[in-house]
């Protein structure tokens, strides 16, 4: 087995439902299943701390070719916008949200 294979074998695994992934709707009608991620990250502005949470959506790229910011990714019952789009140069992409 080569290295892409097992890279591609290893994406399917993580992005299988009853592993880590869930399944989301884009732009109202394309399901997709990604990991989901709503951390906060805190930014100092001199007289403390504000946190905000940066919900992050990756998912496989060939799975939605067609991503354009602005559009809809609704996970988990809770709708969001694409704000930015991050291929990462390894066949997934990296969806960053703001609520709707």
């Amino acid at each position: 087995m080569t290295l892409k294979d097992q890279l591609t074998s290893d994406i399917d695994m993580m992005l299988d439902t009853s592993e880590f992934a869930v399944t989301a709707t884009y732009d109202g009608s394309t399901s997709v299943n990604g990991i989901f991620d709503n951390d906060y990250e805190a930014a100092d502005l001199g007289e403390g701390a504000v946190e905000a949470s940066v919900p992050t959506f990756l998912y496989k790229s060939s799975d939605i070719s067609n991503v354009q910011q602005g559009m809809t990714l609704v996970v988990n019952g809770t709708t969001y916008k694409v704000r930015e789009i991050r291929p990462d140069g390894t066949g997934m992409t990296l969806l960053v949200l703001s609520e709707d």
